[in-house]
């Protein structure tokens, strides 16, 4: 199993405990919007999108030195 891998499931499982530990519900807010919800969702939507973030910069920027 490559590092990257087992690097990558560590930080899930902290992820899930951290997000159980935080089940609290919380207000977002969002310009004029603000929607209720529980810690836990807030916490894994942020990590989801800031990884594919992470990933499409990680993309564009292979594409940008093999073209």
């Amino acid at each position: 199993m490559s590092i990257k891998i087992i690097g990558l499931i560590i930080l899930l499982v902290f992820l899930v405990f951290f997000a159980a530990q935080n089940a609290q519900p919380v207000a977002v807010k969002l310009l004029f919007w603000q929607i209720p919800t529980s810690a836990a969702v807030s916490i894994m939507i942020s990590f989801i999108v800031g990884f594919l973030v992470g990933w499409l910069v990680c993309i564009v920027g292979r594409k940008e030195k093999v073209g």
